[in-house]
């Protein structure tokens, strides 16, 4: 414990996070100390606090010096395995982008988490980016990857893809070396005031040089949670859109990191950490249980309100990947893999669809293949009737089919999906299409979400008029055995009552176009034609204000529903 002329706290940064060293009784020898320890080429970095206590027993920190950095050579560091590219980058800009920065997060992760950088640090700052250039063969390695992946499918040689990709690399560079030697201003208030201050400065250019100050900011933080707390709180308080953008790609860019092992905290499987990032990805995730702190409840605050859908969507492809790797859903207890399996199957079945499309029905298509008896081809069978099976109704099964139907794996497999398609077809009510447990309103919107799949799906044409034919045969069946439409116009309510339920009925998406639709249209039409409607609708509305609002808002409802402009 320092004593107390010992004022001046001595730190150094071991593996991303500050440890005290020692305490001195001044500056100059706390300066002396900071020095020694910056000495060591190993140091990450070393800063000094100074405390004090005041009058009324508070004890007081203040930074006084602060230096961090990168150490030059750990050892050789490889290129993480990956096995997808995204489409080529056709302009130099395009290397700036979000599909860009993922792939250098997937590809470069070893050394990212080495060296706790963002890829915008790495792309907008030109000491790291020449850094990075000079560690090994790992650059060229990254390259000769990725130009392999994006021309095997014969448009374009490897060799002339990867020398594309060096040029823009040197342009890159060749920009961020012009950056280094601009004087910036400081990011010190909102991001939006920088964006502000260097586009007077820089013209067009003003967009990245932003991204140049704020890779400078970042740069002073080497740890996950320290950058994730700072994006995060600029973000917070960022009210212009365009820069709230660029915040959420570098957020999205901190989530590609080790840091979400963080924000989640301990959990009892990876079923349930994938279930727990999907939550974070809607902004509902616990953070009791976080071991991010505050950061997780900020971040959480920003998913939530809908304001960071790039790091939304790295964090549910991430769980995607999760879903297929061979790492177990529950390894502690193998007996519960496939109630695993069923509550991350549960997880990804949302109101407006299997989330993630196709990259989720392959994934739990591969997972599904692991969990059976059988290997190669005769194992991915299984594997979709298991996943198809797992599904909570035919009419999520049939949404998993369409989707499946667009990757790779239906290829092989179109006579195995096509199979199960006639599963559905067999359908003849809408007990037998969707869950019984559904109220009658959410069963009839489960139809027809099915219905909508369906007829945006790459099947042939036949195929998926056969499909939306069953559907909305099954929907018009119901209305008339439930009596759906006369219960919604029954002749004893007021016509106010019976226009507005009908209404309403149409335009709150419980059915698709098609017969069905029509059937209830064709109710509402004759409703309408009731002769003085407008004056019966009104019919008890003394106020005439009141009574021309009520009016004006059937007819907008109207609208809604498809009837008129």
């Amino acid at each position: 414990m320092a004593s107390k002329s010992a004022d001046y706290e001595i730190q150094a940064m071991k593996d991303g996070r500050w440890c005290t060293q020692s305490y001195m009784d001044s500056e100059e020898a706390a300066m002396i100390a900071a020095k020694r320890l910056l000495a060591d080429k190993k140091c990450e970095g070393a800063r000094i606090v100074h405390n004090w206590t005041r009058p009324d027993g508070r004890i007081v920190e203040k930074e006084i010096f602060s230096e961090t950095r990168t150490v030059k050579d750990d050892g050789p560091i490889r290129i993480a395995d990956v096995d997808s590219a995204p489409p080529k980058c056709e302009m130099p800009t395009e290397y700036y982008g979000s599909n860009s920065r993922n792939m250098m997060n997937r590809i470069l992760r070893n050394y990212l988490d080495k060296t706790f950088l963002t890829p915008t640090e790495l792309i907008y700052n030109y000491r790291e980016l020449k850094r990075i250039q000079e560690k090994d063969t790992l650059v060229p390695s990254a390259v000769d990857r990725i130009a392999f992946l994006q021309t095997r499918d014969g448009n374009q040689d490897s060799k002339t893809r990867r020398e594309e990709i060096f040029r823009n690399v040197d342009e890159m560079s060749a920009r961020a070396r012009r950056a280094e030697g601009m004087k910036l201003p400081k990011l010190d208030g909102s991001f939006k005031e920088v964006m502000d201050a260097v586009a007077r400065q820089g013209g067009d250019d003003g967009d990245y040089l932003a991204m140049v100050v704020l890779s400078r900011d970042l740069l002073n933080t080497r740890n996950w949670l320290g950058k994730l707390e700072r994006l995060c709180r600029l973000a917070l308080q960022e009210g212009d859109p365009r820069a709230l953008d660029m915040l959420d790609g570098v957020i999205a860019d901190v989530l590609g990191s080790t840091v979400v092992q963080e924000i989640l905290g301990w959990q009892p499987s990876l079923a349930a950490a994938i279930g727990r990032m999907l939550d974070l990805a809607d902004g509902v995730m616990p953070t009791e249980k976080s071991d991010a702190g505050e950061s997780a409840e900020l971040l959480n605050s920003l998913l939530r309100d809908g304001k960071l859908p790039q790091a939304r969507a790295v964090l549910i492809d991430r769980a995607v990947k999760q879903i297929k790797s061979a790492n177990p859903l529950y390894r502690s207890d193998p007996t519960k893999e496939r109630d695993a399996f069923a509550s991350v199957v549960a997880r990804l079945v949302t109101p407006q669809g299997l989330l993630f499309g196709p990259d989720a029905a392959d994934a739990l298509t591969t997972r599904a293949s692991r969990m059976v008896e059988e290997g190669g081809a005769a194992g991915r069978r299984a594997g979709i009737q298991l996943t198809f099976n797992t599904m909570p109704d035919r009419a999520f099964g049939l949404i998993y089919l369409c989707e499946l139907a667009r990757t790779e794996m239906a290829k092989e497999h179109a006579p195995d999906i096509m199979a199960l398609i006639q599963r559905v077809l067999g359908c003849r009510s809408l007990g037998e299409l969707t869950a019984r447990d559904l109220t009658p309103k959410d069963r009839m919107i489960r139809a027809t979400l099915a219905h909508g799949v369906a007829e945006g799906s790459v099947f042939p044409p036949d195929l998926r008029k056969r499909m939306t034919d069953t559907i909305d045969t099954i929907l018009e069946r119901y209305l008339v055995s439930e009596q759906v439409i006369e219960k919604l116009d029954h002749h004893e309510s007021p016509l106010r009552d019976r226009a507005i339920r009908l209404v309403q009925f149409a335009a709150a998406g419980v059915l698709p176009e098609g017969r069905a639709m029509t059937r209830a249209r064709e109710r509402i039409i004759a409703l309408l034609k009731v002769p003085n409607f407008d004056a019966k609708f009104i019919d008890g509305i003394d106020d005439p204000g009141r009574a021309q609002r009520a009016l004006r808002d059937f007819h907008q409802l109207l609208v809604r529903a498809g009837f008129g402009r």
